[in-house]
């Protein structure tokens, strides 16, 4: 067993030395690589194989990636920064920065779960056979998810799995992209444990993600029958306060998570943090008790008129001019919101934890707040969806059981009839800056998701009283949820150009 123990250290640490220096699987990775002081408590050194996948491997989507392609370019976000801002007014060209980044973080995922994968393989007989079957399953459950993201950002992309050269790869065919998602999200429900320890993904997650897929291929019943399997395994839960877990890193692994990226601080350390907050906080306001807190992301003016009166998820999620948060800036007596700073005269609270002074661990652009992948207000959500189907309403009683769940956590009264109107709502509210508004509006009705954008106000204010609105408004065409192909993987391989082809399975 000794012998054993050594050499799958020694596996360990190759992989994460070596996890993203491969080029087997892209020709655009990113330059992070696992890591091996993130552990979670009580893991055991076979786990340590799939540590990085929580952290370093999705660094590059959560550092500017997810609210900005989820959020900012869907319209809950008004973002006056220079590569940030054509989402926003939705004129995104193939050099945009954060569109090429997002490319390699996500394709660093997929790499990284390839390798992992063809590590295991290679040293399959000196690892227990437990630890083997869940380090697959994890790998396929990263490289899928990897790709969900991929398909509906780009549609047809290059299908790498752990047998690929990846030499001027052509492009896939979408359906087959999705086949292959679907393959890689059913194998993981089969292998993984219905017992995942804290902060690890498990059976049921893998089952809430292919809900998630399912309900994008419009397999409506197969999505109801995923959520419904999660429901009833009784393992989640919703966390009683919204604002926990956004806005506590005490809460982080909570009842109600699925799938969180597992952040640590370390302030001599880049990519194993949350940088959100650095892009999040009012500008000026000093809640960080550091030099970053730019204000870079603002909600969006019309934001605040979608919450009912007496919705708890308002104040934890946006300030408003002359909000009260006693928790921010403690030590000097709390912090009042100030609409002036801002230019759509709001701010987010949500993602925002504070500073040192406030009891957390916290440094320059970081923090130790996990983001939310998947947690349990989705599948209920998803849930409701699913028995809406492509219905116009639905007054089913699984659905209304599900969704008046989410609406009971937040204060608001129970309703009788969902709609497709009010469940995207819904959804909206609920996951507002969690980088999914853009792929909800992807699954709905086209012309009822195109005339959502049209409505949207994306403007700012122009006057330093914050009264005069520049309104911006957004016109989508045919191609508004394909992006572009990224000018530096086209620049490396000229095949990303031609025409998608299948894949060989």
């Amino acid at each position: 067993m000794k012998k054993q123990f050594k050499k799958v250290l020694g596996l360990v640490t190759i992989i994460f030395l070596l996890g993203s220096c491969s080029e087997d699987f892209t020709d655009l990775l990113s330059e992070n690589s696992l890591c091996t002081d993130c552990l979670p408590p009580g893991a055991s050194p076979y786990e340590g194989i799939q540590n990085g996948m929580y952290t370093k491997g999705w660094f590059d989507y959560n550092f500017k990636g997810m609210i900005t392609q989820g959020d900012t370019y869907a319209g809950n976000v008004w973002a006056n920064d220079g590569e940030f801002r054509p989402f926003a007014e939705a004129s995104v060209l193939n050099d945009n920065g954060v569109l090429n980044s997002n490319w390699t973080g996500l394709f660093s995922v997929v790499n990284q779960s390839n390798s992992l994968i063809q590590d295991l393989i290679k040293d399959k007989e000196n690892i227990p056979e437990d630890a083997y079957i869940q380090g697959i399953a994890v790998s396929k459950f990263m490289r899928a998810t990897a790709y969900f993201y991929l398909v509906r950002i780009w549609g047809a992309v290059p299908i790498y799995d752990e047998n690929s050269t990846g030499i001027n790869a052509f492009r896939n065919l979408e359906s087959d992209i999705y086949k292959f998602i679907e393959l890689d999200l059913e194998d993981a429900a089969k292998k993984l444990t219905t017992e995942p320890k804290p902060g690890r993904i498990g059976k049921f997650t893998a089952m809430g993600m292919l809900a998630k897929l399912k309900l994008n291929l419009k397999k409506y019943n197969e999505a109801a029958d995923l959520c419904r399997e999660v429901i009833n395994s009784g393992k989640y839960d919703l966390l009683e306060d919204y604002g926990n877990l956004f806005n506590n890193p005490e809460f982080n692994n909570s009842k109600e998570s699925l799938f969180s990226l597992q952040w640590t601080v370390n302030c001599n350390t880049w990519g194993t943090q949350n940088t959100e907050q650095a892009y999040l906080v009012p500008s000026g306001s000093g809640i960080t008790g550091g030099g970053d807190g730019w204000g870079s992301y603002m909600p969006t003016t019309d934001l605040p008129g979608l919450y009912e009166s007496g919705d708890r998820r308002r104040k934890p999620s946006i300030m408003i001019d002359g909000d009260f948060y006693p928790e921010l800036l403690s030590k000097k007596g709390g912090y009042t919101f100030d609409k002036l700073p801002s230019q759509t005269a709001l701010n987010f609270r949500k993602y925002v934890i504070g500073s040192a002074a406030d009891g957390f661990n916290v440094c320059f652009m970081r923090t130790e707040q996990n983001t939310n992948m998947l947690r349990y207000a989705d599948i209920l959500l998803m849930m409701a969806e699913a028995k809406l189907g492509s219905n116009v309403s639905t007054n089913d009683g699984e659905a209304l059981s599900a969704f008046n769940k989410v609406r009971s956590r937040a204060g608001l009264s129970s309703v009788t009839t969902i709609t497709q109107t009010s469940l995207f709502k819904e959804r909206r509210i609920e996951f507002l800056l969690e980088g999914q508004y853009y792929f909800d509006l992807q699954r709905r009705n086209r012309a009822d998701a195109f005339a959502e954008i049209a409505a949207q106000e994306r403007g700012f204010y122009g006057d330093d009283a914050r009264t005069q609105l520049n309104s911006i408004k957004v016109v989508p065409t045919d191609d508004y949820f394909t992006l572009p192909l990224p000018a530096g993987a086209i620049s490396i391989n000229e095949n990303l150009n031609k025409a998608p082809v299948p894949f060989n399975f």
